[in-house]
């Protein structure tokens, strides 16, 4: 009996195992092939999981269709995620006034199209025009009515805002109202999802709905209340400790246990695991951590939700599909017909022009991902019969397919409306978004703050225009820094910033631009590459600790590199000769030619080819004095007069031999490990970077003394 029972085992691990390589190979294939034709690849999912189906290449379906669901869990977390209470401020307008008068309109009207008894508008249109099967159209019970209703109304987010990104309308006020709708719709889950357990242990129909939603939604009050409490104070906690040990493995482990944690307990409360997981994102949506936690979780979701949709493109019953067509098609167009009216009837009582809101209808008329988590969780618990949720499914699939076209549809449509109205539109609200995408900073420290002091200056943007600073969005790892730093007002999130995936979770697409303000080389470097090959024409900008580093910034690809040294050395020198009495003039030439010499050191290193190492230490001396000889070209900022006047002083010719007479005599050493910069040393004593001896000093000033009596 043991044998037997190790060889299932062993059989259901090779069939899972099995299905995952197939899962993963379609994965690779679908994924790019529908990128290039500009396609969902939820689409893609879907026939594959028609194919696979028909050609019974997925073994275990039934273990597969329970790891698919943890894709529900990921996408309803995420969606609570997103579900913050400043989002929802911004898009009140649009989600109320439009988003829930839509949802409770479309749900009454789908529900009087197919209310029993068997009198419903619906049933007699199916049963007149195509003969249809009284047992397959007709609805058993008001709860089965409402579950539909409700689960028709809703919208693919995951078709409409890619559409709307690809086209560049999320700005617009068309894509905000869109937006703002989607956003309702998400919301409106979960109350169905509270209904649902209800519909399955009480019948509705015997006694009044009133009394049972009361008493669930007391029991709810109850037990997630609690879960809320506690979940807001300890799971905050929780998080500051794994973010201060710095280690994403444990991080991204504390996202996955919170998922699954919070989807047990609701479930043994009584509830849905999926309701539990968008409980669980609405708790953390307001701590430091969302942006981090969405960019961590990110490629979960992808995958497993797409193995949900793939197990739903299984459930695609192709018989039915070809037997039952007529069906399928006239309730797919009851389906775009009903919304699209809905909606175009309500944009203009929130200020939308007509054909913004034919445009928004046709765009949303279709069904959504979320319409399949709730037929399948209606189905798991006995709402809905198993052929009737396959109908339903078909529409719905069918329905999203065509999102493009809708789209494009409502484009023209709009467009012979506003050649044919002579009504005064308003104008289409453009959000600037290149105003207002903001000036990333990575790295909170001293330096970041004195940064993100100065952007936000009101003469940052110039004395003539009157503003508050620049937008900026700084991003760090110690959790206790953004923890201070927002209490003391500044936006920072905690989060690497230099994951292209943790910027578009703070909602940055396209950023004004980057200052890598870390301290770590690697970091630092890895860091620019990264953003580089993300972001192709935005600045970046870094801060290097030596000549070294900045050239392997300036290889991977930042904008511009400050060497943090030499400009601390220059700023200090600098105050050392205004102090001794040089001209202000002459200090700031004298800092720019040393500017220029770094840059064109670093400009030749970067233009040598071969195994040739660099000489990186080549005295300073030397590149200012070849760039007085050449006239001062590098120097943009003095007058070429100054340049060709400084290059012709007998003190600056005198000093050229002398250095360039030193350099094959000079070595460089690191006698003490304590200093964190290089000594550059000669026979004759040191060419630079430290001081000589007393000797040496004294002979030096005599020299100099010298030359500055012939040159006056």
């Amino acid at each position: 009996m043991d044998m037997d029972l190790a060889s299932g085992a062993v059989e259901v691990i090779n069939d899972l195992g099995f299905d995952t390589l197939t899962f993963l190979g379609v994965t690779v294939l679908v994924v790019p092939a529908f990128r290039v034709v500009k396609a969902s690849p939820i689409l893609g999912f879907f026939c594959a999981g028609v194919v696979l189906n028909q050609f019974g290449l997925i073994r275990n379906l039934t273990d597969v269709k329970l790891l698919s669901e943890w894709g529900i869990l990921f996408l309803l977390f995420e969606m609570g995620l997103e579900l913050s209470l400043s989002r929802l401020k911004a898009l009140a307008r649009y989600a109320f006034g439009m988003g829930l008068p839509q949802v409770l309109l479309s749900t009454l009207a789908f529900t009087a199209f197919e209310l029993p008894p068997n009198g419903a508008i619906g049933t007699k249109i199916l049963q007149f025009l195509f003969d249809s099967r009284p047992d397959l159209v007709n609805i058993r019970s008001i709860d089965e009515a409402i579950v539909i209703g409700a689960a028709l109304s809703l919208s693919s987010s995951a078709f409409v805002l890619q559409l709307l990104a690809e086209k560049g309308e999320l700005p617009t006020r068309f894509g905000s109202a869109t937006l703002g709708i989607l956003l309702l719709q998400d919301i409106a889950v979960v109350p169905l999802l509270v209904i649902l357990p209800v519909l399955e242990s009480q019948n509705i129909v015997e006694r009044s709905l009133w009394p049972i939603l009361l008493a669930e939604s007391l029991k709810a009050l109850g037990g997630l209340g609690l879960l809320s409490l506690g979940g807001k104070y300890l799971m905050r906690r929780v998080f500051e400790f794994v973010a201060e040990s710095r280690s994403s493995e444990a991080f991204v482990a504390l996202c996955l246990l919170t998922v699954a944690g919070t989807s047990l307990i609701t479930q043994k409360l009584g509830f849905s695991d999926t309701l539990g997981a968008f409980l669980a994102g609405a708790i953390l949506a307001e701590t430091n951590f969302r942006t981090q936690i969405e960019a961590d979780i990110r490629p979960f979701r992808g995958l497993l939700l797409g193995l949900f949709f793939m197990t739903t493109g299984t459930s695609i019953d192709m018989q039915l599909l070809i037997r039952e067509w007529p069906n399928v098609l006239t309730l797919l167009g009851g389906l775009i017909a009903i919304k699209t009216l809905i909606i175009t009837a309500i944009g203009p009582r929130v200020g939308l022009t007509l054909k913004e809101s034919v445009r928004i209808g046709l765009l949303l008329s279709q069904g959504g991902e979320f319409g399949f988590v709730v037929f399948s969780l209606a189905n798991r618990l006995g709402v809905l019969p198993l052929e009737l949720n396959k109908l339903l499914i078909i529409v719905v699939v069918l329905s999203m397919a065509l999102t493009p076209l809708l789209n494009e549809v409502g484009r023209r449509v709009a467009g012979i409306i506003d050649e044919r109205s002579e009504e005064k539109e308003k104008p289409a609200e453009m959000v600037n978004y290149g105003a207002t995408e903001p000036v990333v900073i990575l790295g909170f420290g001293e330096m970041g703050q004195v940064l993100a002091n100065f952007l936000s200056a009101p003469l940052s943007f110039g004395i003539e225009k009157d503003t508050e600073g620049w937008l900026y969005v700084a991003f760090d790892l110690n959790p206790a820094v953004v923890k201070s730093a927002r209490k003391s007002g500044f936006p920072v999130l905690y989060g690497d910033g230099s994951r292209p995936s943790v910027l578009q979770s703070a909602g940055i697409t396209f950023p004004k631009a980057i200052m890598v303000m870390y301290t770590g080389k690697e970091k630092t470097i890895e860091s620019v590459n990264r953003l580089r090959q993300a972001f192709t024409a935005v600045p970046i900008y870094a801060r290097a600790q030596d000549l070294s580093h900045l050239l392997d910034l300036k290889k991977a690809g930042a904008t511009d590199v400050v060497l943090e040294n030499a400009e601390t050395s220059l700023q200090l020198g600098s105050i050392l000769l205004k102090g001794l009495g040089v001209m202000s003039d002459d200090v700031s030439f004298l800092s720019k030619l040393v500017r220029d010499s770094m840059e064109l050191q670093a400009q030749e290193a970067l233009k040598d080819i071969g195994d040739q190492e660099v000489d990186i230490m080549k005295p300073l001396q030397v590149r200012v004095s070849d760039l007085v000889d050449s006239n001062g070209n590098s120097s943009r900022m003095v007058a070429q007069e100054q340049s060709l006047s400084l290059s012709s002083r007998p003190d600056i010719k005198a000093i050229k031999p002398a250095v360039t007479n030193r350099i094959p005599d000079m070595k460089v050493e690191n006698e003490n490990p304590g200093y964190d910069f290089d000594r550059v040393d000669s026979e004759d004593g040191v060419a630079y970077c430290l001081l000589g001896s007393d000797d040496e000093s004294d002979q030096a000033s005599s020299t100099s003394k010298d030359m500055i009596d012939q040159s006056a």
